[in-house]
């Protein structure tokens, strides 16, 4: 989490904690409504611009670059390769056809068209997800839940969980690089050795957790902390009217979406038609 102070906040930064929240929620419904390429791919690109508008540090534009380059490899490759639905069309022939395989071991261009579909919905939910986190505080996120009328000990589980990832992430990098000093290369002794050690590399990490887990526990309760109690907030959060029309806004695009997807389905499923929506059930067959 970036600790900018609220007088240098900028960018997505700024933005209160629930419409950001409502931004992440509007783009999760959006990607599980859409099946079109186009639409798949400008959902994608909204995802990069509100990506780039937390301001990214250039660790942080690396960590997004290689975790959505691995995944859009990896889900059109895996979707290409186990293609099994027809008809098919042979991209590329790894192994030719034998007793064992009787079709051979191929790529597929409509598994790896698939695959790219699914892999556009994961970066457009991970693009704002990455931006949401590195540009909202624990504390941003209390008050946004809390606002929201979250149940006030589910909001601190939830904002404890958050404070608890850098610490553990902090202590993995130290195993590692404990690990690194000792001469532990990965695939250096085999894959089952490699396995063994990355395994057994956890322990500590999960141990630090589960004792942090503890501490924390136990001082809540020494203090008489209850989760049952009235409380009250230093500073109240209130949207302003431009907050209200964002989220609004963002209310307004879902509706319109899940409508047009909910009378295109009564249509195909010969439920309900009428001859006024064609041009609504074509737009919809070829944008979403």
């Amino acid at each position: 989490m970036p600790s900018r102070g609220a007088k240098n906040q900028r960018g997505l930064a700024s933005v209160d904690a629930r419409i950001k929240l409502a931004l992440g929620f509007s783009m999760s419904v959006h990607v599980v409504l859409a099946d079109s390429l186009p639409y798949l791919g400008l959902l994608a690109a909204v995802g990069m611009v509100v990506y780039l508008s937390a301001r990214p540090s250039v660790f942080q534009l690396k960590l997004a670059f290689v975790s959505i380059a691995l995944l859009a490899w990896g889900v059109m490759f895996s979707q290409g390769l186990f293609y099994g639905e027809y008809p098919r069309t042979v991209l590329l022939a790894l192994l030719p056809e034998s007793a064992v395989m009787p079709d051979g071991l191929n790529i597929y261009t409509e598994g790896v068209h698939y695959g790219l579909v699914q892999s556009l919905r994961m970066i457009a939910v991970a693009l704002t997800g990455y931006a949401i986190c590195f540009s909202t505080q624990p504390d941003q996120f209390y008050r946004g839940l809390l606002a929201m009328r979250v149940p006030f000990s589910v909001a601190f589980m939830a904002v404890s969980a958050i404070r608890f990832i850098p610490i553990v992430a902090l202590e993995f990098a130290t195993v590692r690089r404990a690990m690194t000093m000792k001469g532990y290369r990965p695939f250096g002794q085999g894959v089952r050795d490699t396995l063994v050690t990355e395994v057994a590399s956890l322990r500590p990490v999960l141990s630090g957790a589960i004792r942090r887990s503890e501490e924390v526990a136990l001082s809540i309760v020494t203090r008489g902390f209850a989760f049952g109690r009235a409380r009250t907030a230093l500073h109240e959060t209130r949207l302003t009217l431009a907050q209200w029309t964002v989220l609004g806004g963002l209310l307004v695009c879902v509706l319109a979406v899940a409508v047009c997807k909910g009378l295109f389905w009564l249509y195909v499923s010969e439920i309900y038609y009428t001859s006024s929506l064609r041009s609504l059930y074509q737009f919809t067959r070829m944008w979403l």
